[in-house]
């Protein structure tokens, strides 16, 4: 869906994807200014963000939480400190947040893979 407003500022709002996800970022760039022939448009996208897999040795790595937040003093944090409680980020996590995933599929294909084989 729409994660737009996950994009707009450095906010601790975050767009949490798994392995294979993906997100799409269109613009309008009719208004800029044309190029000279021959030359082409390069765009730099700045993120703001964390990246944690699923790498045995990343701490917490099996799971989303706990969520880092600009203000931490480490990750993963101690239990002096805490994810942004305020409604408007628990609200987030409430709308944006909300798939589980599971291995069930994964084995699944493993086995079908498995079947096919014999």
């Amino acid at each position: 869906g729409d994660v737009l407003p996950l994009l707009i500022a450095p906010d601790n709002k975050y767009i949490v994807k798994n392995a294979g996800d993906e997100t799409t970022i269109t613009f309008d760039a009719a208004g800029l200014p044309e190029l000279p022939k021959g030359w082409k448009r390069d765009f730099l996208i700045h993120s703001v963000g964390w990246v944690k897999d699923g790498d045995m040795n990343t701490a917490t790595g099996k799971n989303v939480e706990p969520l880092p937040f600009r203000e931490m003093s480490c990750y993963p944090y101690g239990s002096n400190e805490t994810y942004p409680t305020d409604s408007e980020h628990q609200g987030c996590l409430k709308k944006y947040n909300t798939r589980k995933v599971t291995t069930k599929n994964f084995r699944r294909v493993l086995s079908d893979v498995a079947d096919a084989s014999k």
